[in-house]
């Protein structure tokens, strides 16, 4: 007879981990998360249960801003794979994917995508458009055949009749509604740009199911919103209903009918803002006027205007005494130019060379040359000499050289 084998601990968990990895491959299991542990490391230790049974399960690092939608009691369905934690012998569940299951799989989603949308930057604040004090002409993007369409046109029409309203039709439930509400974001956008230029869009619908709002939770019309550059106004469902579509839009009205109360102010608090500026205007302008009266009549009272033939006889005589001042330094200015006429005449008359030729000197030159001879040593019997006179010039033949005994 064979014995049965003997097992360590050790060895028995790792067959029993073999052969059920072996036998179950990666599964989808749907339960309820409950017991939920999460590590600093980021993992995540729950329970998965239904009616009557449980499993341990541990999901491994992930997306933390993802994980932290996982909560306790949450109905969900997981993907992974069967194995035992070999060093405590524990059946356990290795989860790699959560979602939530039916509706709350609308939430989750709605989550994740709020999350990243939010972390790209399209919520923020400083982005958003100011809506127009005063718009003329506004587009009103929903079904043409739904309530909150009448309440809008309705209440823009009540509180501002001079305004017009251009309706882009689309529907706002479905599964042709996402690309029918990115359509009519664009064929606003090309009126505003070839036909009339819209000051503001109204996007909205009535309340309804998460599922029924699932177009405006979708991610194509969140940034076909982002990049309208008219401003947009998002008024979809009850006051209770957030979507996508209300966090990126500029302004997030609770109601269809609160859009069109947000969108233009009544009537009749323009006529009294109206009456206020005017009456406020008219307050300026006469005190202005006041003001300048009172000034004038200051004026008016001073010496001058009392006594006007005295000014112009001060300023005459000013004048009078400004003239003579300008004559006085004309006539010095004239003398000293005269002055310096004579004393640069007399500075010519003594460097002109003829004034000794014509008192009877001459200037003596070797032939040839234009130095005037000053020694009678610089020139030998034979040489010609040319002699100039006041008028006229000498040439003659050395005969004989003569030193001057006072040399």
């Amino acid at each position: 007879m064979e014995e049965n084998p003997v097992y360590t601990v050790s060895q028995l968990n790792q067959e029993a981990r073999q052969l059920l990895e072996g036998n179950f491959s990666s599964l989808w299991v749907e339960g309820e998360i409950s017991n939920l542990t999460r590590a600093p490391s980021g993992h995540l230790y729950f329970t998965l249960k239904d009616e009557s049974s449980e499993i341990a399960a541990v999901k491994f690092g992930g997306n933390r801003t993802r994980s932290s939608q996982i909560k306790a009691g949450l109905s969900v369905l997981v993907y992974g794979h069967l194995t035992i934690y070999q060093p405590r012998g524990r059946y356990q569940f290795i989860a790699s994917l959560i979602k939530p299951a039916g509706i709350g799989q609308l939430q989750f989603q709605f989550e994740q995508l709020k999350a990243k949308l939010h972390q790209e930057g399209l919520f923020a604040p400083e982005l958003k458009a100011k809506l127009p004090p005063l718009p003329r002409h506004i587009g009103v993007i929903t079904s043409s055949t739904g309530a909150a369409v009448r309440d809008v046109i309705s209440i823009l029409s009540r509180r501002l009749p001079t305004v017009d309203i251009f309706l882009f039709e689309s529907s706002v439930q479905g599964e042709q509604a996402i690309d029918q509400l990115i359509a009519a974001l664009a064929a606003a956008q090309r009126f505003s740009e070839r036909v009339t230029p819209l000051d503001l869009l109204i996007l909205t619908r009535g309340g309804g199911s998460l599922e029924d709002l699932a177009p405006f939770n979708s991610e194509p019309v969140a940034r076909a919103i982002f990049a309208s550059t008219i401003p947009v106004i998002a008024a979809i469902g009850h006051e209770i209903d957030f979507t996508i579509a209300d966090f990126v839009a500029d302004l997030r009205a609770p109601t269809p009918s609160a859009a069109a109360e947000l969108a233009v102010p009544e009537q009749h608090v323009l006529r009294d803002r109206i009456s206020q500026l005017t009456t406020a205007l008219n307050r300026t302008i006469t005190d202005h006027f006041t003001r300048r009266y009172k000034t004038l009549d200051d004026n008016l009272r001073r010496y001058i205007f009392r006594f006007p033939l005295r000014k112009i006889y001060d300023e005459q005589q000013r004048f009078d005494l400004l003239g003579e001042r300008i004559s006085r330094a004309l006539r010095e200015a004239l003398r000293i130019r005269a002055q310096r006429r004579r004393q640069l005449e007399e500075v010519l008359r003594i460097a002109d060379p003829y004034g000794p030729l014509r008192r009877g000197y001459s200037l003596t030159f070797r032939v040839g040359s234009n130095r005037p001879l000053i020694c009678a040593d610089e020139i030998t019997e034979g040489e010609y000499i040319t002699t100039q006179l006041y008028k006229g010039r000498l040439t003659a033949q050395i005969e004989e050289v003569l030193s001057d005994s006072h040399a």
